[in-house]
C-alpha cells in the first residue's frame, strides 16, 4: 500500500495518521507535536496515557506549579532541549513545559511520489530561545520512519541547546521480557553513569563486549551511555517486535550530560523515590540526544532519526539499513556446499539474496532466498554451492525498485570443518 496521509481523531485527540499498510505513526499536533503512537502490523510500541484521552488543558494547567506532579504525561514521542535543569538559564526547566512539551503545534502535510510526511512547528518559546520543528515522513514498502528535528534560535541572542528526542516505550504487557540494547567501545571501562536513582539489576553493562543491555524491571532510575554506534534497539523478547532507532554520531563534538549520546528512563506505578512522581504506566524511556550546538539568532540545528520495526528475536547484535542482526550470518563447509546460518529482522518488503565474492568483492554468483518483510523475521538456514575462488558471503534485500541493501556478510571457511 502506498503510504498515505489520514486526518483522524486518535484517542480523544485530533490526530494525522502516516500509514503504508505496515507501519502505522498517529501525530498529534496539538500536543506538543506529538508522534502519540507507533505500530508495526497493529502492535503498538509506544506508552500512552489513556487516562488524557480527548483531555486539553490552558497553558496555565500545563504549567501548574512547575513540579512533576504537574505534567501532563500523554506519553508517545517528543522532543525536548538538553540539558535539562533547574539551575540557571543554560537548562531546560521541565517538564512541565506549556510550550515546546504541551503547546499546539502548526502541522503541515506532503504526499508525493508513494511517500507521506508531517511537519510541526511550536510556537516561539521566550524561555529557551527556541522554535522546535518536527517532521516525520513515511515511504512504500518500509517499516522506516524518518524523523527530522530542528531547533531555530528565535531570540536576539546567543543559545546553546542539545537536540533530546524522548519516546515512552509501553512495558506493561511484557514486564521483564523488555530490553534495549545500545553498542559501546569495549575499550571503554565504564560508558554509562547514573543521572537518577542508584545502579540496579537492570543494568547490565557486561552482557556482551561491545553491547550494554537493560533489562526492564520497573525499577525508577536513569542512565546516560557514550554510545558511539549511532543505534540502539528496544526489543519485546515475549513477541519478537522490534523497535530501531538510528541516528549519527559525532566523536568530536560535545554531548550534554557527560558525554551521554544515550539515555534511558525506567519507571512503574507505585515505586518510592527520591522526589514526588507520580508515573502514569510501565515505561522504559529511549533517548537520543544530538550535539550542543551554540546558535546565534535566526540560525538553525538538525538530528535526523530513523525509526525502524521489525519482527525479530533478542538480543539484537547490530542495526543497519536494511535490518537489525540476531544472530551473525556464518557459514561452514558441508561436503562440496556450505551451510549458511543466520537470524535477522528485515525493515523493507523485498526478497532476500545471498551473493558469493571473491578476494576483490566482485559477484561470483548469487541465490535468491525468498521474500521478505517487517512482519517476519528472516531465518537463513541453507545450503550453497561454494564457488572456486569464493572468499565471502553477502546477504542483501532487493527492493521493488531494484536497488539493494546489504544486511551482513560473512568470510567463509577455505578449507573442509
Amino acid at each position: 500500500m502506498a503510504a498515505r496521509l489520514t486526518p483522524v481523531v486518535f484517542q480523544g485527540q485530533d490526530a494525522l495518521r502516516l500509514d503504508n499498510g505496515l507501519v502505522t505513526a498517529h501525530l498529534a499536533p496539538e500536543i506538543g507535536g506529538r508522534l502519540l503512537q507507533f505500530a508495526l502490523g497493529g502492535h503498538p510500541f509506544l506508552f500512552t496515557n489513556r487516562e488524557l484521552d480527548g483531555q486539553r488543558f490552558t497553558p496555565e494547567e500545563h504549567q501548574g506549579d512547575g513540579s512533576l506532579l504537574s505534567w501532563k504525561n500523554y506519553g508517545g514521542d517528543k522532543t525536548w532541549p538538553a540539558p535539562q535543569g533547574w539551575d540557571g538559564a543554560g537548562q531546560w526547566p521541565g517538564p512541565p513545559d506549556n510550550v515546546l512539551d504541551s503547546g499546539p503545534y502548526q502541522a503541515s502535510n506532503k504526499e508525493a511520489h508513494g511517500s507521506a510526511s508531517v511537519t510541526m512547528r511550536s510556537a516561539a518559546d521566550a524561555r529557551t530561545g527556541l522554535r522546535i520543528e518536527r517532521k516525520l515522513g513515511l515511504a512504500t514498502g518500509s517499516s522506516r520512519l524518518q524523523l527530522d528535528l530542528a531547533f531555530e534560535n528565535i531570540s536576539q541572542r546567543e543559545i546553546r541547546w542539545s537536540i533530546w528526542d524522548i519516546a515512552q516505550l509501553d512495558c506493561e504487557a511484557s514486564g521483564d521480557d523488555c530490553w534495549l540494547y545500545v553498542p559501546v567501545d569495549p575499550d571503554d571501562k565504564r560508558p554509562w553513569h547514573v543521572l537518577f536513582g542508584e545502579e540496579n539489576s537492570q543494568l547490565q553493562p557486561d552482557f556482551r563486549p561491545g553491547l550494554f543491555a537493560l533489562n526492564y524491571q520497573g525499577i525508577v532510575g536513569k542512565i546516560g551511555l557514550r554510545s558511539p554506534g549511532g543505534w540502539l534497539a528496544f526489543v519485546d523478547q515475549r513477541t519478537e517486535y522490534v523497535l530501531c532507532m538510528q541516528f549519527p554520531h559525532e566523536p568530536d563534538a560535545a554531548y550534554p550530560d557527560g558525554g551521554a549520546t544515550v539515555e534511558c528512563w525506567t519507571e512503574m506505578p507505585g515505586v518510592p523515590t527520591p522526589v514526588p512522581i507520580d508515573s502514569p504506566g510501565h515505561i522504559l524511556e529511549a533517548e537520543v540526544l544530538g550535539p550542543l550546538r551554540s546558535l546565534q539568532p535566526g540560525e538553525r540545528s538538525e538530528l535526523r532519526i530513523t525509526w525502524s520495526a521489525a519482527r525479530c528475536p533478542g538480543p539484537v547484535l547490530a542495526v543497519v539499513d536494511a535490518g537489525c542482526v540476531h544472530q551473525s550470518l556464518s557459514a561452514r563447509r558441508e561436503g562440496v556446499a556450505l551451510r549458511l546460518v543466520g537470524v535477522f529482522g528485515v525493515f523493507h518488503e523485498g526478497r532476500a539474496e545471498l551473493a558469493l565474492l571473491d578476494g576483490d568483492g566482485a559477484t561470483l554468483s548469487m541465490q535468491e532466498v525468498g521474500a521478505v518483510s517487517p512482519l517476519a523475521p528472516l531465518l537463513i538456514d541453507t545450503l550453497v554451492s561454494a564457488s572456486d575462488g569464493a572468499r565471502s558471503l553477502r546477504l542483501q534485500l532487493r527492493l521493488a525498485d531494484d536497488e539493494t541493501l546489504e544486511l551482513e556478510r560473512c568470510t567463509l571457511p577455505t578449507t573442509e570443518g
